[in-house]
């Protein structure tokens, strides 16, 4: 361009960094029959297992009993599962099918194309379904409940650590464990039904908060790109800190934004009690014209164990059920509350932010390890615990049957993409250019960095798997426009 006769003025801006972007949310997860009989199946199955180990639940020949008669092994579980079509990629199951739909499943399936028992369990990140069952985060997940109170604003990025360690005690009861305490003084996690009710009763950051207090006291390095040769260090423990509640906080507005869009999901618990009435016709002829007769008519036809399983833990937890009320996703306890989806929906949310804040924000290159107090390895994985954490808040949802598997998929991506933006948002006001690498949920080698405009702005580029890519989710225009000529 002739730069003597033609002058861009760079528009969408104002003074002192960017306009804030605002999440586009998606639409709902597009399910087919197929793939809605798949979800309504795992539901169940995870149902079945809520007081299996987590030690166990990778062993095939784990016997699971759920009265005097009746009992099932993990591998016949499994094999209920793997006959339906989904799964098989059989017949009409492939014909309306989304993109989504087909992610969704081969993030489920080994390399070989099988559903597995981790596959069953740890689907929601990629890489986490050969991981172990838990993070180990869970065990500097300390409770404090005294220290909660009603608090304000969080404190300014610049404010004494005191200042943050406080707001954060009373915003969630989050508190530093002790480096010395035993581990049974921490917070083992046995089963899947123990690991619902730590989540259940606890505010939605406190795991994370914990962990990263832990992280920040044992004086946890930062990602290499955060600290450029000559420059000022732009990151602070205060700062970790402020970001995560500024995630935090962006969540809470997104799920509210979500929950009162119209074509959100029906509740789980609503979806099962209306195939229960299907399923308890019997031999009665199902009309097809309908998605979820199809649904009933292919868990009949591949799944009838698995039917017969959650019908007998219903009569079992409670006397005197019949017919289409033996269908029903199983409550934890008689006397539970079911929770709310703005509820759920907010634990999954604020989980994929703060795990892909804290990928972002430490280094999580292969080499280093942190060794915490109970465990008995080298050390650990910063960035690989934080994606399993986020699969167990994932997993909490699907347990006790909040949530659709396919759901709580696509909410870890849009905290993920909230992450992303809060970081954009920080680097621009940056007065030296700086650079993240991580992996996000999908597998994906991320790199965001910042850099000096010829203009003299500081912009912030996302690349993925080194190409340069829009950041996710963004409502705005995809870069400078001509303004004046």
């Amino acid at each position: 361009m002739d730069k003597a006769r033609f002058r861009v003025i760079a528009g969408g801006r104002r003074q002192g960094g960017a306009v804030r972007p605002c999440l586009q949310l998606p639409p709902p997860p597009v399910m087919p029959p197929s793939e809605l009989a798949a979800e309504i199946a795992e539901l169940y199955a995870l149902a079945l297992i809520r007081d299996v180990p987590f030690a166990a639940l990778q062993d095939p020949h784990h016997a699971v009993w759920i009265d005097g008669s009746t009992r099932f092994t993990l591998h016949e579980l499994l094999c209920e599962m793997r006959s339906l079509g989904w799964f098989e990629r059989r017949g009409a199951a492939l014909a309306r099918e989304s993109e989504g739909s087909r992610q969704r499943r081969a993030q489920r399936l080994n390399r070989e194309g099988q559903l597995t028992l981790g596959g069953l369990y740890s689907w929601a990140v990629a890489g986490q379904s050969v991981q172990g069952p838990i993070s180990l985060f869970h065990w500097v997940d300390r409770s404090a409940p005294e220290l909660q109170d009603i608090v304000g604003a969080a404190p300014d990025a610049e404010a004494p650590m005191s200042a943050w360690v406080d707001w954060v005690a009373r915003q969630s009861g989050a508190a530093l464990a002790v480096p010395t305490a035993e581990a049974d003084a921490l917070s083992p996690l046995g089963t899947p039904r123990e690991l619902v009710a730590r989540l259940q009763a606890s505010h939605p950051c406190r795991v994370y908060y914990n962990a990263a207090l832990m992280l920040l006291a044992r004086g946890t390095a930062f990602d290499p790109g955060l600290s450029p040769t000559g420059t000022d260090d732009p990151v602070s423990a205060q700062r970790v800190l402020a970001l995560m509640a500024e995630a935090a906080e962006r969540a809470f507005e997104t799920v509210m934004r979500r929950q009162a869009r119209a074509d959100r999901l029906s509740p789980p618990m609503v979806t099962a009690a209306r195939l229960g009435i299907l399923l308890a016709r019997g031999d009665a002829p199902l009309d097809k014209s309908d998605s979820l007769h199809e649904v009933a008519d292919e868990l009949q036809t591949y799944a009838p164990n698995l039917l017969h399983w959650i019908t007998r833990m219903n009569q079992q937890a409670q006397k005197g059920l019949r017919g289409a009320m033996t269908y029903l996703l199983p409550e934890l306890t008689p006397e539970e509350v079911p929770p709310q989806p703005s509820d759920s929906a907010l634990q999954v949310v604020v989980a994929g932010a703060l795990s892909t804040l804290f990928k972002a924000l430490f280094d999580t290159r292969p080499a280093p390890r942190l060794r915490m107090a109970t465990d008995p390895e080298p050390g650990i994985d910063i960035g690989g615990e934080a994606d399993r954490l986020a699969v167990d808040i994932a997993l909490s949802r699907t347990v006790c049957g909040a949530q659709m598997p396919a759901e709580t998929h696509q909410n870890l991506r849009i905290g993920e993409a909230l992450a992303l933006q809060v970081l954009q948002g920080w680097m621009l006001k940056l007065a030296q250019g700086v650079s993240m690498e991580m992996t996000d949920f999908d597998g994906c080698a991320l790199r965001i960095e910042s850099y000096l405009r010829s203009s003299g702005e500081i912009a912030v580029a996302l690349r993925r798997d080194g190409r340069p890519v829009r950041f996710p989710m963004v409502a705005e225009r995809a870069s400078a426009h001509l303004a004046v000529i």
